[in-house]
């Protein structure tokens, strides 16, 4: 019942180019919610969906291995983030063909003491992995993990 409830409070939809955006409102200032999510090495606790992880850096520009059961894979992203603003990130070790960024910006609300969190994530998958994978289940795959981030992320701070 807790996820349903979550759930609805994500808006999802689809942008052209092999790119979903969600967004949410966090009960948490932007700075919170920026110290939780580059968290790296607790994401396990954090995601629901996050198996296991490997970090290498630090929160603004860490180098994160991970296996997600929502994208079905274990990945490698490297970030680039603004600190309280942005979490940014692209692949740099993902199954053959596959290429993924995605950023999370952090928008004050509230007088800052809440957050509008608005992520976009790029999928997609290149060369004969491609046309093994259709742009359906891509798009369920970018969806479901947008959908378990932020709902982990906003129940974290409700």
């Amino acid at each position: 019942m807790l996820h349903e409830a979550r759930a609805q409070k994500i808006s999802v939809h689809e942008e052209p180019e092999h790119v979903s955006e969600a967004s949410v409102i966090v009960d948490a200032s932007p700075a919170e919610v920026y110290e939780l999510v580059t968290d790296y090495g607790h994401w396990p606790l954090l995601l629901g969906d996050v198996q296991s992880v490997e970090v290498e850096g630090g929160r603004r520009d860490a180098k994160v291995r991970f296996r997600s059961a929502a994208l079905g894979h274990e990945v490698a992203v490297k970030f680039d983030n603004v600190e309280n603003r942005a979490i940014q990130f692209h692949s740099v070790d993902a199954p053959p063909g596959a290429r993924a960024s995605g950023r999370y910006v952090l928008e004050p609300i509230d007088g800052g003491r809440r957050t509008r969190l608005v992520a976009t994530l790029y999928l997609d998958v290149g060369g004969v992995a491609g046309v093994l994978i259709s742009d359906r289940s891509l798009r369920s795959k970018r969806q479901a993990k947008l959908r378990a981030d932020l709902g982990d992320v906003a129940a974290r701070f409700s």
